[in-house]
């Protein structure tokens, strides 16, 4: 999920089991669109940028497809670009991904993914990583090693290791053992120890983490079994997911060491509030639960 400067929420949603549908909710109103794509976010102008195998910006009430053609030898062969965001100043931060079969023998790195940063139809190399969100100048993301070489961003390994990265406009920064999954114009950026879609795959459970600086990390739920940090706002709060001793999933705000969970912050019967996903102009979280057992989205003021 997130959300635009003017307060409009967009999500993904699972349709069947497989279908993506993104969705748009906008002044009271929601749309879905007929495609199957996923929401990357809203750049500072309110335009919604998505993914349907290629970039896609919704403005004026039309799809247009990004044109990332300057980029498209990075790496060679790659499946295709997917857009992390925009930058203050209108550049598109993106992950050219690697191509859909690679040599698992190659300890070459050349199918890694590559971070490129568009601006006027020029294409920028930013180094090897996968790039997941912007906010100001700053981009967050991570890259991922195996045998200390880049590895594709189609493989998930066992031996795999992930070293959290920030770019401020184009200055590469590690930030330390991680997966930045969220930052803000400060410079600040969210996570986990590993990225939440790779732990599964081989029984490591990810832990949220927030970096303040370079090798400055911090645990943010360190006594529970399993978290991920998603959204970071102006004012260094984090917003994510927990497991709870009973398994369940509770969605947490944490600022300055304090951590609180949703469900235990704000009297609303009949909700379950399950994952902090973002936050809203106004300083609402905005997320996913249960409302008497249906799923549903929500907005939470006040906290």
């Amino acid at each position: 999920m997130t959300v635009a400067p003017d307060g409009s929420i967009a999500a993904t949603l699972t349709v069947d089991g497989y279908l993506r549908r993104p969705v748009l909710w906008h002044g009271g109103h929601r749309r879905v669109f007929a495609i199957d794509a996923t929401i990357d976010g809203f750049d500072p102008s309110g335009a919604l940028l998505m993914d349907a195998s290629r970039p896609l910006r919704f403005e004026r009430g039309r799809l247009v497809t990004i044109d990332l053609s300057a980029c498209e030898n990075f790496p060679q062969s790659s499946i295709g670009p997917s857009a992390a965001g925009t930058l203050a100043d209108g550049t598109l931060i993106a992950t050219m991904q690697s191509p859909p079969i690679v040599n698992l023998d190659d300890t070459s790195g050349q199918t890694a993914p590559v971070v490129l940063h568009l601006r006027d139809r020029r294409c920028l190399n930013l180094g090897n990583g996968i790039a997941t969100a912007t906010a100001g100048m700053y981009a967050a993301g991570y890259t991922a090693y195996i045998a200390n070489v880049p590895a594709p961003s189609n493989v998930a390994s066992g031996r795999e290791r992930f070293v959290a990265m920030r770019w401020n406009d184009r200055a590469r920064q590690s930030l330390g053992a991680g997966a930045a999954l969220a930052i803000n114009a400060n410079g600040e950026a969210a996570g986990a120890d590993v990225p939440p879609e790779h732990g599964g795959t081989f029984g490591a459970a990810p832990h949220a983490r927030y970096w303040s600086a370079p090798a400055a990390a911090t645990e943010i739920a360190p006594r529970r079994s399993a978290s991920a940090a998603y959204a970071i706002d102006a004012r260094g709060r984090v917003t994510g997911v927990l497991m709870d001793a009973q398994g369940r999933h509770r969605a947490f705000l944490w600022q300055n060491g304090r951590l609180r969970l949703l469900d235990d912050a704000v009297a609303a019967p009949g909700w379950r509030f399950e994952c902090g996903y973002a936050f809203a102009p106004n300083g609402a979280v905005v997320g996913i639960g249960t409302f008497d057992g249906r799923p549903e989205a929500f907005e939470v003021e006040g906290l």
